[in-house]
């Protein structure tokens, strides 16, 4: 088997008739070297050519009984209405329908005169399409008429041996290989777009996959959050907006406001802060039961008749009046008139420190009440 030649070379094939062809046939060749000369020749099949020959130029040349060669006369036109003035010469000379037909022409000589030729487009394809699937690439296919003294008259013998000098005729310049007919090309280009494609599915099929990794997360994410709200403020019916909603309960903790839980520790503690100002350096006990806050006051603080004030409601007041004025009565005695005037003056002290009180209390919601012992006792009021 000869060498692989050098892509500059050209690679000349008669073809056999078509209609007659295998493509285990072997077909004449001629290998034309840089100068045209034919440096060897034989007959092999396609797919040997091609495995000899396989990035060599193809020139095709076509059997007389598969292609008509015609001389016509054309008349000086533009050069983009030559093609038209061809395809109108040749309505006269064929009696099929033209776009049947893969035509060829030669360039118009001084004369007028056009060297056509054309075959069936169907045969020209189905050959071209053999040839590209054996490994060869075609550059043209010329019919073997052109390179005779009277191409439309004589009908040559075909090409055999390589000592014939129509292997190293020159190329006409023109050709039948219609671009259309032309098979198509596998791309390059094509295996690597189809791992690109492939790596792009794969990669959204892991984008998609991640999404609902995070979306699932997020998910159980919200019904922590939701789960904790409720366990942390139990009177909110609905929980919308978790985050938001845990920060207005917590914010209402810090203001007081109770809106979660009104007789929780912290509320009621707030609560005797704001009431009861005089006991924050004065608690000796504090004790937290049944939803009341008891606050139990040092002894020399429970005595004092600063911090001494009534429980809840007028008869509260009235005795705070009743005892404040039996010992203010008994500790002064010189007229009647100053007696009557201190006890008159620290009753109405001790009513106006007893509104305040329950005044603030109310204000709060709260409930302030103390025990025969001296201990306030907070509560929440019952609406």
């Amino acid at each position: 088997m000869p060498s692989r030649p050098s892509v500059k070379n050209t690679l000349r094939i008669a073809l056999p008739p078509l209609a007659q062809w295998t493509d285990s046939m072997p077909l004449a060749y001629a290998w034309l070297d840089r100068q045209g000369r034919v440096a060897r020749g034989g007959a092999l099949p396609a797919t040997e050519l091609a495995a000899a020959f396989g990035q060599a130029r193809s020139q095709i040349v076509l059997h007389p009984d598969d292609v008509i060669v015609a001389a016509i006369t054309i008349p000086a036109v533009p050069a983009n209405r030559y093609a038209a003035a061809v395809r109108g010469a040749l309505e006269g000379l064929i009696l099929g329908d033209l776009d049947a037909l893969a035509i060829g022409h030669s360039k118009r000589a001084g004369d007028g005169t056009v060297i056509a030729a054309w075959t069936p487009r169907d045969a020209l394809r189905n050959a071209w399409q053999r040839l590209s699937a054996a490994g060869l690439s075609v550059q043209a296919f010329y019919p073997l008429q052109v390179w005779s003294n009277a191409p439309s008259v004589e009908q040559p013998e075909p090409l055999h041996h390589t000592q014939d000098p129509r292997w190293q005729a020159q190329n006409p310049g023109w050709s039948l290989a219609v671009p259309q007919l032309a098979p198509r090309q596998p791309s390059r280009w094509r295996g690597a777009a189809a791992w690109l494609a492939g790596a792009a599915a794969i990669w959204i099929i892991g984008l998609n996959i991640y999404a609902a990794q995070l979306q699932s997360e997020a998910q159980q994410l919200t019904q922590r959050m939701e789960r904790d709200v409720r366990d942390a403020f139990p009177n909110v019916p609905v929980v919308l907006d978790p985050v938001r909603q845990a920060q207005q309960g917590r914010d209402a903790l810090r203001a007081g406001q109770g809106n979660t839980s009104g007789s929780d520790l912290l509320s009621l503690a707030r609560v005797a802060a704001q009431v009861l100002p005089f006991t924050a350096d004065a608690v000796d006990l504090l004790t937290y039961q049944n939803d009341a806050l008891t606050l139990t006051l040092r002894d020399g603080s429970q005595n004092s008749e600063h911090h001494r004030a009534p429980t809840t409601g007028a008869a509260t007041v009235a005795s705070s009046t009743i005892a404040a004025a039996s010992r203010n009565s008994a500790k002064s005695v010189p007229t009647a008139n100053d007696s009557r005037t201190d006890v008159n003056s620290t009753s109405a002290d001790h009513v106006a420190d007893t509104a305040a009180i329950l005044q603030r209390a109310s204000a709060l919601g709260a409930r302030v009440e103390r025990d025969d012992n001296g201990a306030w006792r907070i509560t929440r009021a019952e609406p």
